[in-house]
């Protein structure tokens, strides 16, 4: 094959294609015509135009090939040619389009004509003032085939770097297709079908920038006409940052080489990394120490501020005229630097430019994006700190689309980790934190002062959740002020309020500790309400370990409340102001969070109460539906036991604004603290409750009388016998009146005097009252009622004491024949008695038959797990009594053993 004949070809096919450039650039110019809905895709088609239009400049075509820049024979330059034709042949399949879309046809006898020709109107909006304007005028022009599409879009001609048999041919067929095209262009001048078919204008864009992506690879260096080269685009930006870098960061080594070994481990992979965690954590101090340490290993650093869309625009704004600053360092033609970068006509001669319209802003945006995202430009790092609100900033919009240079995030939001690298930055060490303290108010070091300034110290960083912000705002307030340690510890535990709210550092107030907080809470409050509230109800609770079960239980919520309580939760910890604990069923606050919750309320009284009653209705009625007397509902009210010493704590002030729902849960809170021994609480809470219903329901009501009831038991859990005679004899008589002497109220406090006078010895008195009792009780609840039984269980008891053991074993055998019956034979009580008639075998020195009767106790408790060291501790006394004469020892256990397991009944 003649290569001459070649090279004609594709210059011939070259000559064709610079005019379809030219042409195809004039009709990107008059896109203005088809509205502005759609100004965003007309700017990246004008985008694309304006950098095919940068090929024909660069390579000259249309001018003497010896002006050209790649030889005809060089296989980049057929691949050059071969994807210009297809950029046309992209162009040539909006023909469907138009046809689909501007077609009329004229009168139906030229339908005949129509696979030869196409009937086409010109544009609906003319320029003119003409009254014709309205008129259709008709053009027809040569048909495309289906075969010139299927030419210029034959990959042959990219597919090897030797000439192929059959190129010429393929030339020829491809320079035909083009003439073709060249007398239709007039079609497309106004392209009207993209008002009608968004998607396929999309997709039009995706095939143009695809191809013309593809041209920069073989694009040659430019010469003028001197033969001087011309600058190329440079990478190697130096280092500059406007955002200053704390002189106090101290420690936190361990998170610097963290990071890095994420941002190794993410190189050409997944190469965003987000530091998410509490504001006031030091996220951004972080960001800033690794990029100051670690800015010598890339080839450019930019920082960009993407609170907002605007600033994060802005911040795309400034990196763009970085590197036009840079490049007119390296030359000053700005009109072909403004080529490289993407400008091209939107600089002036001092190389600066101006964004008056949001598609401008766009425009840039994209330019620097690509810069960052060719090839050659490997190893650049770009931080966007302070993304707390993705929703209205999309940060896939300004993410380099590619996967080298490293992309770091600082945000308060923990989802945004999701398909990213997430790096939690959480509070400081103890000695990090004391260390930022004592620097940023410029004392020495902590080896260097005092016991007592040393004790103080660590006690304001533990005061302060270890948090830096907080850490180097209070430095800066006792430097400002020159208190000693001592006297800032005083200040803030009288006054933390005002001095968290404010920002001490330079005297600006706007960066307090409260304030970074308000920030993330506004935002909450916007988009989800409940979320908010939730949170501020979690301010009057323990910051730890607070529990979905607890807040399911009190808040009373059916599924689509439940819904909405999960949804809550999921957004505190979205934004990093709760954090899930390993079990996964609760989640904490950090300290400092969870005072700020509380004490934002102080400026609106009315809802701080409201806010706390809320707070204590919630522990009071989750704990309340966990009385059903199982071992898992005493474990699950020792474990929310921290809730309720806090809202105990905070609700003392706010007695006077009590009402009856607070008067219930008050009673209920009692009960709790009296069923895990903590008597002087109890006590608080019942004389609280008492107060309360007496006011309301008077001296004789059924509530009244049960708390009075109540009061006396914790009292005779005391050892303080006398005041609870003093109070079941008042709650006695009002029973008898207002219930009836038979009533299982009347009787429960009947059977509890019976058990004070067993405590003082009262023997004779004790059985006289439990006789009252039981006979009360047959006659109301029948002779196996749990109540019944209990009582004969502890006329038994007294027996023993008394060291009737006769007796005590007729009555024990009485309790348990009832006992099996009713509540079967492994059932706790019915335990109990098995266990209390070892005992008195054991004093009788029948110590065959107690060791049979521990052991069938122990049996049965094995299989009820929480009484089996009990029983196992009595019977090893029992193993001892072979062989010891200390009858003393034997005895006094046994004798413990019998009063441990006596019962009383407390709750009705």
């Amino acid at each position: 094959m003649d290569p001459a004949g070649i090279t004609i070809g594709v210059v011939s096919l070259t000559v064709q294609l610079a005019k379809a450039a030219a042409d195809y650039y004039k009709i990107f110019d008059d896109m203005s015509d088809v509205g502005t809905t759609y100004d965003s895709s007309l700017h990246k088609l004008r985008t694309e135009g304006l950098r095919l239009k940068g090929w024909e400049e660069a390579w000259g075509l249309g001018n003497d090939v010896r002006q050209g820049r790649l030889n005809p024979e060089d296989y980049r330059y057929r691949y050059a040619t071969a994807t210009l034709a297809r950029i046309v042949a992209a162009f040539a399949s909006v023909d469907k389009l138009q046809a689909k879309y501007g077609i009329i046809v004229k009168e139906a006898k030229r339908k005949a004509r129509w696979k030869n020709r196409l009937s086409v109107s010109l544009p609906l909006r003319s320029r003119s003032k003409s009254p014709l304007r309205n008129a259709r005028t008709e053009q027809v022009i040569p048909t495309i085939q289906e075969t010139d599409l299927h030419l210029l879009e034959n990959p042959r001609v990219l597919g090897n770097q030797e000439l192929l048999p059959g190129l010429l041919e393929e030339i020829s067929s491809m320079t035909d297709a083009m003439g073709r095209l060249q007398l239709s262009l007039s079609m497309y001048r106004k392209l009207r079908w993209v008002v009608a078919d968004k998607a396929k204008l999309d997709d039009l864009l995706r095939t143009l920038t695809s191809l013309n992506d593809g041209l920069f690879h073989v694009l040659p260096v430019y010469q003028a006409k001197s033969q001087v080269p011309r600058l190329k685009l440079s990478f190697d930006i130096p280092f500059l940052l406007d955002v200053r870098k704390s002189s106090e960061f101290v420690g936190r080594e361990y998170l610097i080489e963290s990071l890095k070994q994420n941002v190794e481990e993410g190189k050409y992979t997944q190469n965003t990394i987000v530091l998410y965690g509490t504001g006031g954590m030091g996220k951004t101090q972080l960001a800033l120490e690794y990029t100051h340490r670690h800015y010598r290993e890339y080839s450019s650093v930019f920082w960009i501020n993407a609170t907002s869309d605007q600033t994060t625009i802005l911040g795309f704004t400034q990196i763009m005229q970085r590197l036009i600053q840079h490049h007119a360092e390296l030359s000053e033609d700005y009109s072909h630097i403004g080529r490289l970068l993407g400008m091209t006509g939107k600089l002036d001669s001092n190389g600066c430019f101006a964004v008056t319209q949001p598609s401008e802003a766009q425009y840039i945006v994209d330019a620097v994006k690509r810069w960052f995202a060719l090839p050659e430009n490997m190893n650049w790092l770009l931080v966007f700190d302070n993304l707390d609100d993705p929703d209205s900033v999309d940060i896939e919009e300004y993410i380099p689309a590619c996967n080298h240079g490293t992309v770091i995030i600082t945000s308060r939001r923990r989802d945004l980790q999701q398909g990213r690298r997430g790096f939690e930055v959480q509070q400081m060490q103890p000695t990090e934190a004391i260390q930022l303290l004592l620097m940023a108010c410029a004392m020495p070091k902590i080896e260097d002062l005092v016991l007592n300034d040393q004790t103080t110290a660590s006690t304001i960083a533990q005061e302060l959740g270890y948090l830096p912000l907080a850490l180097d705002q209070a430095g800066a307030y006792i430097h400002m002020s020159q208190y000693s340690l001592g006297r800032y510890l005083k200040a803030y535990q009288t006054n933390a309020s005002y001095l968290l709210s404010k920002g001490w550092k330079g005297g600006k107030q706007d960066r307090s500790v409260f304030a970074t907080w308000e920030i993330s809470f506004n935002a909450i409050q916007e988009t989800n309400p409940e979320s908010a509230k939730l949170l501020l109800i979690c301010g009057f609770l323990n910051n730890e370990d607070i529990s979905e079960e607890l807040l399911k239980r009190g808040m009373n919520l059916e599924l689509h409340g439940m819904n909405h309580l999960e949804d809550a939760i999921r957004t505190l910890l979205s934004y990093s102001l709760a954090k899930r604990s390993s079990n996964y069923d609760s989640f904490s606050i950090h300290p400092l969070v969870h005072s700020w919750a509380k004490l934002r309320l102080k400026s609106e009284p009315q809802k701080e109460i409201d806010i706390a009653r809320e707070a204590f209705e919630v522990v009071t009625s989750g704990v309340d539906k966990s009385n059903e007397g199982r071992i898992e509902d005493w474990i699950y009210e020792r474990r929310v036991m921290l809730h309720i010493d806090a809202i105990t704590k905070h609700m003392a002030q706010y007695a006077e604004d009590s009402n009856m729902n607070m008067q219930d849960g008050s009673r209920s809170l009692g009960d709790v603290y009296s069923r895990h021994g903590r008597h002087n609480e109890a006590l608080g809470w019942y004389k609280w409750a008492l107060a309360g219903y007496e006011k309301v329901f008077g001296v004789d009501h059924p509530r009244t009388l049960k708390t009075v009831h109540n009061i006396a038991f914790v009292y005779d859990n005391q050892g303080q016998y006398e005041k609870a005679l003093e109070w079941y004899g008042r709650a006695l008589p009002a029973r008898e009146k207002a219930l009836g002497l038979d009533h299982p109220s009347t009787l429960s406090t009947v059977n509890n005097m019976a058990v004070v006078f067993d405590n003082q010895g009262q023997y004779e008195k004790a059985l006289e009252w439990y006789g009252r009792a039981l006979a009360g009780e047959e006659k109301a609840l029948g002779v196996d009622h749990p109540s019944t039984l209990t009582t004969v269980h502890n006329m038994a008891l007294v027996f023993d004491n008394q060291g009737q053991y006769e007796k005590a074993l007729e009555w024990y055998g009485r309790a348990l024949a009832g006992s099996e019956k009713a509540l079967g034979v492994d059932h706790p009580g019915t335990l109990s008695t098995v266990n209390n008639m070892a005992v008195v075998f054991d004093n009788q020195g029948q110590y065959e038959k107690a060791l049979e009767w521990y052991g069938r106790a122990l049996a049965g408790r094995r299989r009820h797990w929480e009484w089996t060291t009990r029983t196992l501790s009595l019977q090893s006394i029992i193993w001892q009594g072979y062989s010891t004469t200390k009858d003393s020892m034997r005895k006094r256990w046994s004798g413990m053993g019998a009063h441990w397991l006596g019962r009383r009944r407390h709750w009705e």
